[in-house]
Formats: structure tokens, C-alpha cells, sequence
């Protein structure tokens, strides 16, 4: 036991050695941007076990970080929080409610948490009141549509208006529906993988091994890379 001890201390540093070849820790679309690392990746430019599925990003000619969702097509990314595990993006056509319109995630690994239901209504001039929500983004020359909380509307619209759809809208850091809607930010959250201890710890996540789809830590990465390793998940399991 005492020589598997030994052969077990001088494996490891073998184990990070080669665990600091392959994984960049992180890297970006710009200079001053978003860090981008597990579980998310650039496409193209790492091997598949560098980030788990659905977390696949790419950079704009531009230089923007861009995600794109299955039946929502490509969003930019504003910023990503590891620790809480959120991300923000926006709409490149700045019309966050066009979008929101045909919301579908359930191919993604991305959900909204906080939903409030609204009626979209359209009119041939403008609707003023203080409970009543401008989008200009939808609206044009002979049709300006408005929002109202669907709790609020218990008004009759004039005969020339119509209701266009009820909807339930995400709302990011429980701010009111104005603010978020005219800012054209959406918060998506994900729980799989889990990598806020990690992320707590200050440690890398990633996966176990190659071909595993366990997520661990990795606490030394200080050469900015590392290859998730078969033969140190499994000898450590001997033990």
C-alpha cells in the first residue's frame, strides 16, 4: 500500500503535465472581452471535450461573441457570469421583442426563470398611458404596437385596435418590463453542468476524462491549458 501511495505522488505531477497540453483555460473574441471557457468554447478552434454541448459560441467579423440558439437563431453575448451561471445576450437587430415572439429553448441548454405575461396590441396611432409600452422595433407608419401587463388589461381598446398575441416575457434581474424590453437584453441561465463550486474555488471546470460526461475541478492550470485525462480519472478511482 505504501508503494501504491508513492507511485500515486509521483503520478500526479506526470497527470498535470500532460493535463496542461491541449484545453486553453480560456480565451476571447477581442481584446477586452468576454472570457470564454468551460463549459462554454469557440467553435472550430478546440476539441469537443474543451466544452460541453450546446455551449458552442463564435466570434462576428467584428469581433462580437455570438451564440446560436436552435429555433432562435444567433444572439451577441453581452457578458456571462461562471459563478451564477447566466448569461446575457441581445438581439443584433436591437428588436429583443420581434425575437421573443417565437421564444423556443427547449433545444438548448439555457432556460429563462423569471416570466411575467404581457399583451401585445396594435393600433393605427400611438396609445398613451403610463401602464402602456411603446415598441418601435415593431411598429411602423400605420401600425404602432404596444405592451401592457396582460394583469392590467381590463381596458377596452378602441374599435381601430387589436390584440396581436399574449405572451410571457422573460424579465432579467427582476427589473421592471420597460427597462428590460427597451434595453434588449435577455438573461439565460443553465443548470448542466455544474460548475459553480468550481467556480467558488477558483478552480477550472471541465470534464473528468475524454470520455466522460462528468464535469471535476482542476485546481492547477497555471499554463493556461489542460487535457482532460483518461488515465487520471480512472487511477484515481483505483484508490
Amino acid at each position: 500500500m505504501n508503494f501504491l501511495k508513492l507511485l500515486f505522488h509521483c503520478f500526479i505531477p506526470f497527470a498535470v503535465a500532460y493535463a496542461s497540453s491541449d484545453c486553453q483555460y480560456y480565451s476571447w473574441c477581442s481584446d477586452n472581452n468576454i472570457l470564454i471557457r468551460f463549459p462554454f468554447q469557440i467553435q472550430g478552434l478546440q476539441h469537443p471535450y474543451c466544452g460541453y454541448p450546446g455551449f458552442q459560441l463564435t466570434c462576428s467579423n467584428d469581433s462580437k461573441t455570438v451564440i446560436t440558439l436552435p429555433y432562435m437563431g444567433k444572439f451577441f453575448v453581452r457578458n456571462i457570469n461562471y459563478l451564477r451561471q447566466e448569461m446575457q445576450v441581445y438581439d443584433p437587430d436591437d428588436c429583443l421583442p420581434k425575437r421573443l415572439l417565437s421564444l423556443n429553448l427547449s433545444a438548448s441548454p439555457f432556460i429563462v426563470t423569471s416570466l411575467r405575461n404581457y399583451t401585445l396590441f396594435s393600433c393605427p396611432t400611438p396609445h398613451t398611458g403610463s401602464q402602456f409600452i411603446p415598441i418601435d422595433c415593431l411598429s411602423n407608419s400605420t401600425s404602432f404596437v404596444s405592451a401592457i401587463p396582460s394583469l392590467n388589461f381590463t381596458t377596452s381598446l378602441p374599435d381601430s385596435c387589436h390584440v396581436l398575441k399574449k405572451l410571457s416575457f422573460p424579465v432579467a434581474y427582476q427589473q421592471n418590463f420597460s427597462d428590460d424590453l427597451l434595453s434588449g437584453d435577455l438573461l439565460l441561465t443553465w443548470s448542466s453542468p455544474d460548475c459553480r463550486y468550481c467556480e467558488s474555488q477558483q478552480a477550472l471546470c471541465g470534464f473528468e476524462s475524454i470520455n466522460s460526461d462528468q464535469v471535476s475541478c482542476f485546481f492547477d492550470y497555471q499554463t493556461g491549458k489542460y487535457t482532460p485525462s483518461t488515465s487520471l480519472y480512472y487511477f484515481l478511482s483505483f484508490f
